[in-house]
């Protein structure tokens, strides 16, 4: 073969092994990407559930062997749909599971959930927490700040210290220091829960059963 042969065959196979080192790069980015996000978002992803918990509200069994703590959202449609799913794992599952209810108000998009989570906090303050978080679940589409006064009035709580609590944003910087934390451990949507340290998206019920049951 001619030297200049040579050469041509040389330049023809580095062009046609060109595009096959392209996809393998490509795959490996790909890959390495896949990791990334699965060390600081997936669902397996697991977190210290006793810093998980600190400064929620909690229902169910302390001592359960399951313990769910939520994020969530007062004026988020979804977590909506998850209030009466929560509790029903609550009441299928009395002795086995732990609820904590942590705030995360998505506040660019829902303009009346940073008030509502400080509303339940105002009411936490006269050992009203949970009445409150019903109250504002039911009532989603009705969170002024005339509708939460109203509701402190319905579960009968002191109006004046509810009222003043609120107007002076008392509990705006606990709200605030829950959806930071979240974010920090890679919260971006609510209704988000951790059951037992790993994270999980807005579940069904089938779903919740299906995890607390291959619990111990």
């Amino acid at each position: 073969m001619s030297k200049l042969k040579q050469i041509k065959s040389s330049s023809n196979t580095g062009s046609e092994s060109s595009p096959i080192y392209t996809i393998l790069a490509i795959l490996v980015g790909l890959l390495v990407i896949a990791i990334l996000y699965s060390i600081f978002f997936n669902s397996g992803s697991s977190v210290d559930f006793d810093v998980l918990e600190q400064g929620g509200h909690v229902e169910g069994n302390p001592d359960g062997s399951v313990h769910i703590v939520e994020f969530s959202d007062f004026q988020c449609p979804a977590c909506g749909g998850a209030y009466p799913v929560v509790k029903r794992v609550l009441a299928e599952y009395p002795e086995k599971v732990k609820i904590t209810y942590r705030h995360f108000p998505l506040t660019s998009i829902h303009p009346y959930a940073q008030k509502a989570a400080e509303a339940s906090e105002c009411a936490a303050d006269q050992g009203k927490f949970w009445e409150m978080h019903d109250k504002l679940f039911e009532n989603q589409t009705a969170l002024t700040l005339p509708d939460l006064k109203a509701y402190a009035s319905e579960i009968g709580i002191n109006v004046d210290e509810f009222n003043s609590c609120l107007e002076t944003g008392a509990h705006a910087a606990n709200v605030a220091a829950s959806a930071s934390y979240a974010f920090s451990i890679g919260v971006n949507s609510t209704p988000t829960f951790f059951i037992n340290g790993e994270k999980y998206s807005n579940l069904s019920f089938e779903q919740f059963k299906s995890v607390i049951d291959s619990k111990q």
